[in-house]
């Protein structure tokens, strides 16, 4: 089992987390990370799976500072964070816009971090 699901299941144990929250960051990892990215999508894959059980109990969350943003929209990664985003939200209809902008900023960050490292 990778580190990743590993910490999935903690955190589902301990019921940080749903279920679906769990099964969705799965198929994440198992779509969109290699074994030897884990490291590059950790806060990520933890953000995701606070932010879909955040969802499922409809608790409100603010988006990240507009200067932030601004940054991550003039990533050369942004269209493939977008690609992945978009492929979440399929799984999770009307999830938020502020959650949506998180996750962009962890993917953009994520393949940086891999492209630096030579690992993408």
């Amino acid at each position: 089992m990778s580190s990743l699901k590993k910490r999935l299941e903690i955190l589902y144990e301990n019921k940080a987390i749903t279920h679906l929250s769990k099964e969705i960051c799965e198929s994440a990892i198992d779509r969109f990370i290699k074994p030897d990215q884990e490291e590059s999508y950790a806060m990520l894959v933890t953000h995701l799976a606070m932010a879909i059980t955040r969802h499922e109990r409809k608790e409100a969350m603010e988006g990240p500072p507009e200067e932030m943003m601004a940054e991550i929209r003039q990533s050369f990664h942004l269209s493939e964070a977008e690609e992945k985003v978009n492929w979440i939200e399929a799984k999770m209809p009307g999830f938020p816009e502020e959650e949506k902008q998180f996750l962009l900023m962890h993917f953009v960050s994520a393949l940086n971090n891999e492209k630096r490292e030579g690992l993408g």
